[in-house]
């Protein structure tokens, strides 16, 4: 505001100049020996000095107009970030990775995924129909992540279609994948432990 303020003081100020000069005032009277016709009768009113002062104002309404809708661009100060010269800044995959709007979103999305696999061994459970997915690997309840995923690798070796013609390989290919996914991911297996605990009693 105090920008539009002054503009318009300042428009003011190079009025009063404009009207008090000597040029401004013998514009204004008129010449007693001259006739006026035609366009000479309207330059009477609309003469050079009448319109480059308009000019003017309106030049300084446009700044002072500018001024003020960009003040708080003008008037913004940097913030401790922004002053720094971070890798980060330079580094925009860094920023982008690393955010904390980013991490927000990590932690919904694995809340969600968390929510459907929950949900899932609810329903099997339920149903009766949880499966035992260490029996399906061959692997204790207490195996580590070592020893499911040798067991894992040993048997997709044996199942490989080039070693077994059994036509129910691709199904078995396919339970034991599931069985590893389950059980490599810690919280995944957290989450089926106790659900199957549940249903065997």
């Amino acid at each position: 505001m105090k920008f539009l303020i002054l503009s318009i003081f300042a428009a003011f100020l190079i009025l009063q100049s404009y009207s008090e000069s000597p040029s401004f005032a013998s514009a204004q009277q008129p010449d007693s020996n001259q006739v006026p016709r035609g366009s000479e009768e309207i330059s009477e009113y609309y003469n050079v000095e009448d319109v480059r002062l308009a000019l003017v104002i309106m030049a300084i309404a446009v700044v002072g107009l500018f001024l003020y809708l960009a003040r708080d661009i003008i008037l913004r100060r940097k913030t401790g970030y922004e002053e720094k010269d971070l890798e980060s800044k330079r580094n925009r995959d860094y920023e982008k990775y690393h955010s904390p709007w980013n991490e927000d979103e990590d932690d919904f999305i694995s809340s969600t995924k968390k929510s459907k696999d929950a949900e899932e061994f609810r329903r099997q459970m339920q149903e009766s129909k949880l499966p035992d997915y260490y029996a399906m690997l061959g692997v204790p309840n207490d195996a580590d992540q070592k020893e499911i995923k040798t067991r894992f690798r040993q048997l997709v070796k044996e199942l490989h279609p080039d070693k077994s013609k059994d036509e129910k390989t691709a199904e078995r290919l396919a339970e034991i994948s599931k069985a590893y996914k389950i059980l490599s991911d810690a919280e995944k297996r957290k989450t089926y432990d106790a659900y199957y605990k549940a249903s065997v009693g």
